[in-house]
């Protein structure tokens, strides 16, 4: 973590441990925001398509498949779009369409081995170093840390939240 914000976070006697835990999780959303620019960068992408990519890859990695419509229901896109977003993506060489094994009408999507080539190599140290930070917690602070994110979301996912 960069220098100058640890020193702005320890530094200010009169922050609250609550303010204080918030500017930390505004730093690490600033931090990945960051990284996610760079590698939208790095490989050539629009915010929407890397979502997408990552959505199709994790989807992969759990031993499932995404279809069209499934992609366009979980990033709230148009058909339209999400054609449009696929189109791209297939063109540019990091996924393509199949036929689905369990319904030969329908489509579903899939990386290809170079994109998961390749993302493995521009996250995987990202991922490791989060596993170490993670690991070093005890169980204790762990499940505090745990219990405070759940939380937190729980309060960004209330009914009269912006």
């Amino acid at each position: 973590m960069a220098p100058e914000r640890v020193a702005a976070r320890t530094s200010t006697s009169t922050s609250t441990p609550a303010e204080l835990l918030v500017k930390a999780l505004e730093d690490y959303r600033e931090s990945e925001q960051a990284m996610r620019r760079r590698l939208q960068e790095a490989m050539g992408m629009n915010p929407s398509d890397l979502h997408a990519l990552r959505m199709i890859i994790a989807a992969r990695s759990a031993g499932r498949t995404l279809s069209p419509k499934d992609l366009a229901d979980r990033l709230g896109f148009s058909s339209a779009s999400v054609t449009a977003l696929l189109n791209r993506l297939e063109r540019s060489g990091h996924l393509q369409r199949e036929p689905d094994e369990s319904d030969r009408r329908g489509l579903v999507v899939i990386s290809t081995g170079a994109t998961d080539t390749e993302m493995q190599a521009r996250l995987g140290q990202m991922h490791a170093g989060m596993m170490d930070v993670a690991s070093s917690l005890g169980p204790a602070e762990a499940a505090a840390v745990i219990r405070t994110l759940e939380r937190l979301c729980e309060a960004l996912e209330a009914p009269d939240a912006p």
